[in-house]
């Protein structure tokens, strides 16, 4: 059997990519183990961007007047959080790629195992359903499910980043008032939800189980994910040379050139004269968000995709869509969707949930909100 290195941490905005970096080199280096991490956040509220969302979508200066802290991912992809102590404790597994399985396998196989951490615990309605979320069955025909927990699964470096958590604890709707204020998500968000707020479709445990022993759920959740590469939890700590290497990753990844790694002012800041520009949402099965320049002749100048999407390899693959589409015209269905598929038939290149469509779909929503990036604004 293999021994997986169960971590228990607190994380701060700027400590969090910072260790997904720093466990991410280790294990890629083999200079640690498969590793299994438990975390909390420290007491301030946290909001927090996947990979390849726009950091518009984060009122800063009204984040600052709140004393909100943010921060980007740095490893797995998804959309929007927000965490505050132990309202959300997530388990994130760091294991070497062993060439066995699909990132949609990971991310199915992640919410399985949470979804049957908390039926033993008592919770008999709660199930994975595809797409990353672990909810509670509805209980009147045609209800909607509640969302409890979320799955998920990044690639970098030759290491797989699979994670899973829990929701604790819920906001009220005083603090949900304040995440909507800042948290700035696009109305097609909610498309498919009974609410227009952060709060979306979320329960939380201590609501429909009050009695669950979260402990145990996470506890079980670890060897759930340990059994991904065949091991066992042993208990662990960073090593001194990880615990060096976090304090020289924290300055940059809580800093505002990371923060910004993936945002659509870039795209604007490129426009001459004469081109004209558009920022438009898609919601199929995730949200997906293009922000594009265009030239006079009708040709994509400069595009960019962000949103809430699991993508492999790592940014690369969002980057190989931006560039497979620049260059061809916007009024061209098929050429734009030609250049998508080339990409999805890399054998590389994978994008669970996300057909093609869905990319081009915001490219057309674009072409009919075209406009002088003088005139652009965000509502």
């Amino acid at each position: 059997m293999t021994t997986v290195r169960k971590l228990d941490l607190t994380v701060e905005p700027d400590s969090y990519p910072a260790i997904e970096r720093t466990l991410i080199d280790s294990v890629a280096a083999g200079d640690a183990p498969p590793t299994v991490m438990q975390w909390t956040f420290d007491d301030d509220l946290f909001l927090e961007l996947g990979p390849v969302e726009d950091a518009s979508l984060i009122d800063r200066e009204r984040a600052e007047e709140a004393g909100i802290a943010y921060g980007r991912r740095y490893n797995v992809s998804g959309g929007t959080g927000f965490f505050q102590g132990d309202n959300t404790p997530v388990l994130y597994m760091f294991f070497a790629d062993r060439g066995e399985r699909t990132m949609t396998e990971y991310i199915d196989l992640a919410g399985e195992a949470m979804a049957q951490s908390l039926r033993d615990a008592g919770v008999a309605d709660a199930v994975y359903r595809d797409g990353g979320d672990i909810e509670l069955e509805p209980e009147e025909e045609g209800g909607q499910y509640a969302k409890v927990g979320v799955s998920g699964a990044g690639y970098q470096n030759g290491v797989w980043g699979v994670f899973m958590n829990l929701i604790n604890w819920t906001f009220d709707p005083e603090t949900f008032g304040l995440i909507d204020e800042v948290l700035k998500l696009p109305e097609e968000k909610f498309e498919d939800k009974e609410t227009d707020s952060a709060a979306g479709r979320m329960t939380s445990l201590s609501d429909v189980a009050p009695e669950a022993d979260v402990d145990a759920i996470m506890a079980e959740g670890a060897a759930n994910l340990a059994d991904l590469v065949d091991g066992t939890v042993e208990e662990g700590e960073l090593s001194e040379e990880e615990t060096a290497a976090l304090e020289e990753h924290r300055e940059y990844y809580g800093s505002a050139e990371w923060f910004e790694h993936y945002s659509t002012e870039r795209v604007f800041e490129n426009a001459a004269d004469g081109d004209r520009v558009a920022e438009v949402a898609y919601k199929g099965r995730k949200l997906i968000k293009v922000s594009v320049l265009v030239d006079d002749d009708d040709t994509i100048a400069d595009v960019e995709f962000t949103g809430d999407m699991y993508h492999k390899p790592a940014y690369e693959a969002v980057e190989r869509l931006n560039e497979a589409v620049t260059g061809e015209p916007i009024t061209d269905d098929d050429a734009l969707r030609s250049a998508i598929e080339r990409e999805y038939e890399a054998e590389d290149f994978e994008m669970p949930w996300l057909p093609p469509e869905d990319f081009l779909q915001p490219l057309v929503r674009a072409r009919e909100n075209l406009g002088p990036v003088s005139e652009f604004t965000r509502e």
